[in-house]
Order: structure tokens, then sequence, then C-alpha cells
């Protein structure tokens, strides 16, 4: 787990980020990057991705399941070289993480 603050440092303010990437002179868009890297669940929305230093790449996208907010850095080749999580609290704050009425959920249906 990391904080909001290293996230948003690193990465920058959550939601200002690019919604595509071109990655080998072929454009993604956000649910492209999450399916090839095998995280396109149905509990799982891409909020948007940069381009680092040294050919890397990040996507972050909300775990609603989890509660989390995930960020995965990447190669050109799709590989995961990082993953780095942070919990909704940190940009709810705690009070509001509290009282909002998460009741139980499941993404799948019975």
């Amino acid at each position: 787990m990391i904080d909001r603050e290293t996230m948003e440092k690193r990465y920058g303010e959550l939601g200002t980020g690019r919604f595509e990437l071109t990655i080998n002179g072929r454009s993604h868009d956000l649910y492209e990057i999450l399916r090839i890297m095998g995280h396109d669940f149905e509990d799982i929305r891409p909020i948007d991705a940069s381009v680092l230093p040294e050919n890397r790449y990040a996507i972050r996208y909300g775990d609603l399941e989890n509660r989390d907010i995930v960020v995965l850095e990447f190669d050109q080749e799709f590989r995961c070289l990082a993953e780095y999580h942070a919990h909704l609290a940190d940009w709810m704050g705690e009070d509001e993480y509290q009282a909002f009425g998460w009741g139980a959920w499941c993404p799948w249906s019975i």
C-alpha cells in the first residue's frame, strides 16, 4: 500500500492523466490496456494513464471490490513491472468513507 500523496506525486492528481496511450506505434484506450494486462474485471473502473521515464507506462484504476485505487507500471511489451494500491479513504476522508453506504456488494449476479 502507498498513500494518496505518494501516488499523486509520481502519477499526478487522480483523473488528470491520459485516456489513451500510444505504445509501439499503436494507440490503446484504457479498457484495452486493462484487457491486455489481464485486469479487465467487472469491478474494475479505469481512471487514467501516463507515460513514465525509461520506456515505462502506468495505468490507474479503481478496484471497487477492494475499495482501492491501483496503479500498474508496465513496459512496451505490457509486462507488469510494479503494482501499487492506495485505499479510497485517502481520497474520501475517513469519516466520509465510514459513513458511505457501501453495503454488501458482489460484481456477479447470483
